[in-house]
């Protein structure tokens, strides 16, 4: 079949592991479909869905000048998509006091006043949606918030198709009575779109985000105790080869400065396939970063991740092990670190077997509701 236009809300310039998402998606849906033309909507900024207001970033300005471009009629890649995607990134969030995954930013401004009141029988998949909760969490939160509870059931009906990528987004979905399959982050599949091989590795890959991830939900979390491991993680990974921090964004490139002042950096701010090069010539990774971990993983690369929130256990489903921040001792450091050099030969068939099988189980899924 041949689609003339995908949009796909996801970010733009704003995070590499959102730009690896969407290329994984990119690479499976180009096996079920042809599609002359994809555009990208920033979902921190819902008015970037209107033709020439790309460069509106704020929140606060798009909240005032889409719902003007909304009555004018303003030309959108909404209402010019064939098939809309929502890619990646944590879609079920619930949290006691606050943030509620009801009260995000564009689902109100896209989905219910855009595309549902001209549906026009597209079709709309949610691909890769996973869950930010505290790393400990049961999804149970959902359970006790009515709003968050109704909204994960909306969107749920929304849809042709949700697949998920972490059991306890599945689990928080169930919560709210509906059901989803879970598969493997799509990110996984990204290399595949830029036809990027593995290299022989030359260098062992780590990065630090201060406690350990973007928010700490209230858990008790001691910086500076996370901040002497890496400093500990880095030591120890010195004694095997070149160590080198993959550095998402600037902020993190100071911080792992900071932290350890010797310590050799990578950053090429806004570049993912760069990035995709980096990780290709990498030996294995420690990180914080889930998807710097999925990254590597998809290329062969064996990667443990230290986080602290959910989001790190979705790398369970590359049988590889995360780890929770506060955990993290001497002994455990050693731990990982034998696991990783023991893995390092043998990892890249295991992978594989692992993306065959999920790329055959993304493209019957989609294939199944766009051929419907």
């Amino acid at each position: 079949m041949n689609i003339k236009q995908v949009s796909i809300i996801t970010t733009v310039r704003h995070n590499i592991g959102d730009d690896f998402v969407r290329e994984g998606i990119l690479s499976i849906l180009s096996d079920v479909a042809k599609f002359d033309k994809v555009e990208l909507i920033h979902k921190h900024s819902p008015v970037t869905t209107a033709y020439g207001y790309e460069g509106i970033r704020r929140l606060r300005v798009s909240r005032v000048v889409e719902p003007v471009l909304r009555v004018l009629g303003t030309k959108d890649r909404i209402a010019d998509a064939d098939l809309l995607i929502q890619s990646g990134a944590p879609v079920y969030w619930c949290h006691s006091g606050g943030p509620h995954c009801a009260d995000n930013e564009w689902f109100d401004p896209l989905i219910r006043k855009r595309f549902l009141k001209d549906r026009r029988g597209r079709k709309f998949l949610n691909i890769a949606g996973g869950s930010c909760q505290r790393y400990h969490s049961d999804g149970s939160e959902v359970a006790h918030c009515p709003k968050c509870k109704a909204y994960i059931a909306e969107f749920f009906d929304a849809c042709d198709l949700t697949l998920l990528r972490d059991s306890l987004a599945q689990r928080m979905l169930q919560l709210a009575g509906r059901d989803a399959a879970v598969l493997p982050c799509t990110s996984i599949f990204a290399r595949d779109h830029f036809k990027i091989a593995p290299i022989n590795g030359g260098y062992i890959v780590v990065n630090f985000m201060e406690t350990g991830g973007h928010y700490t939900f209230g858990q008790a979390i001691d910086a500076d105790k996370w901040r002497k491991n890496f400093v500990e993680i880095v030591n120890k990974l010195a004694s095997h080869g070149r160590v080198v921090a993959a550095c998402h964004t600037v902020t993190e490139e100071k911080l792992a400065k900071q932290v350890v002042p010797n310590v050799e950096t990578y950053i090429v701010p806004d570049e993912h396939v760069a990035f995709m090069n980096f990780y290709a010539g990498a030996r294995f990774a420690v990180v914080n970063r889930v998807h710097a971990g999925f990254m590597m993983a998809s290329l062969g690369k064996p990667a443990a991740v230290i986080g602290n929130d959910s989001r790190a256990l979705m790398i369970k489903n590359l049988n590889l092990t995360p780890h929770y921040v506060e955990d993290i001792n001497s002994g455990l450091i050693d731990q990982m670190i034998d696991e990783l050099l023991l893995r390092e030969q043998s990892y890249q068939d295991e992978i594989e077997a692992i993306r065959t099988t999920a790329r055959s189980a993304y493209v019957e899924a989609i294939s199944k509701v766009l051929l419907s």
